[in-house]
This record gives structure tokens, C-alpha cells and sequence, in this order.
């Protein structure tokens, strides 16, 4: 009890000296001044000095960042979609084939009446194909008043038919108007290289009889 009024008479009389005085008089140790907590932050840099280092880092060149560098935020992913969303179409390849243009016998006119439309069915009974194709064409658009989807198959089948045979017989005109047909789909199927073929072969008998349609043939 003496001890203890003693210190307290010292710390009030001798201030901090007093005290240690004291405190060592008394026999007890001090307890250790506790240390800063590692997890307080430092202090923050003045805005100034932030401000310059931004614009250094800014000016500063971007380092190449590692192939399996994955970005940090979806902000870093912007740069390469922008640049993959500019990268330019690639060019078509030089030896795909043109447009082909519709069969001559698709852009003749269509009969407006029923007697015209009769006249172009009897020239289609006599094997010419391109009155069955005419005929066929207004079946199908009903120009002349009336469609039937049947007759309309039935005259486009004739004039194939007959385009096939005097093909075969060394016509010209007649293959180079079946590879026109094959080029563009038209009553045939699409088929590029049955046009090329039937193009070789008009050119080949054009060698033998030069016709108007060898001056109008596509090159190989």
C-alpha cells in the first residue's frame, strides 16, 4: 500500500521522469509499447505527384503482355474485339464464276391471250423448244388468263428434251443455250461444271461451223 501511494505522489511532483522513476522504483516492468499494425495503409501521395504519374504511364509505351495473359477486366478485352470487328473481309477468290444471265428464251414476251398462248403450244408440239418455254412461262404466270402447273412442267420437260437432242446432233446454238441453263439454275439444276462442259463443247463445234452464238460464248 506505501508502494502505491508512493508512485502516485511521484507521477503528480516529477511528470514523465517521475514516473519512470517510479514505475522502476516500484519493481513492476513497463508493459511494451505496442507497434504500428501492419495493415494500416500509408499515407496517399499529394494529387499532384499522382496526376504526373498518370501522365508518364500514359505516354509510357504498353508492354506485350504474355500469350496465356488473360485480362484483368472486361475494359482490356475492348481494344482487340474493336480490332478484330475492322479487320477487313477477305476478298472473294478471283475464279468464282459471274452472275449468269437468264436463257435468251426466259426474256421473250408472254402471250396476253388464249389464241397466242395456243399458237405458241402448237410450235412447242413441232419441236421448238423455245415456244414450249414461252408457253410454260405463261402457264406459270397465268398472262394469258390461265395457270396449270402441269402443262407448264410438261412443255418446260419438251423443250429440255429437245435442246438435249440436237445438242447431240452438233448443235451449237443448243448446247451453248443448255450451259446457259445449267449456269443459271434455270428448269435444271445449278451445276457449274455441266455448264463448263456443254461451253467446251459449243466452242469445239464452232470450230466447224461458225455460228453467231460463237461469238458470244464465255472464255474457258
Amino acid at each position: 500500500m506505501a508502494a502505491r501511494v508512493a508512485t502516485w505522489l511521484a507521477i503528480a511532483v516529477g511528470g514523465t521522469g517521475g514516473a519512470l522513476a517510479a514505475l522502476v522504483g516500484s519493481g513492476s516492468a513497463p508493459s511494451a509499447v505496442p507497434e504500428p499494425s501492419p495493415s494500416v495503409s500509408p499515407p496517399l501521395r499529394p494529387l499532384g505527384a499522382l496526376a504526373a504519374h498518370a501522365a508518364e504511364a500514359a505516354s509510357a509505351p504498353q508492354m506485350m503482355a504474355a500469350p496465356n495473359a488473360l485480362p484483368s477486366s472486361p475494359t482490356e478485352s475492348a481494344p482487340s474485339s474493336a480490332a478484330s470487328a475492322t479487320t477487313p473481309a477477305p476478298i472473294a477468290s478471283a475464279s468464282a464464276k459471274p452472275a449468269a444471265p437468264p436463257p435468251a428464251a426466259d426474256l421473250l414476251p408472254l402471250p396476253t391471250t388464249k389464241e397466242t398462248l395456243l399458237r405458241q403450244e402448237m410450235h412447242c408440239d413441232q419441236r421448238k423448244a423455245e415456244a414450249c418455254i414461252v408457253a410454260a412461262r405463261s402457264y406459270e404466270s397465268g398472262s394469258a388468263g390461265v395457270t396449270d402447273t402441269e402443262k407448264a412442267t410438261k412443255y418446260r420437260r419438251i423443250a429440255l428434251t429437245a435442246w438435249i437432242s440436237q445438242c447431240d446432233h452438233n448443235s451449237a446454238v443448243a448446247c451453248a443455250t443448255l450451259a446457259t441453263m445449267y449456269r443459271a439454275g434455270s428448269s435444271v439444276p445449278q451445276s457449274d461444271r455441266n455448264a463448263d462442259a456443254l461451253f467446251a463443247r459449243a466452242r469445239e463445234l464452232c470450230r466447224f461451223n461458225d455460228a453467231p452464238v460463237c461469238h458470244e460464248l464465255p472464255n474457258p
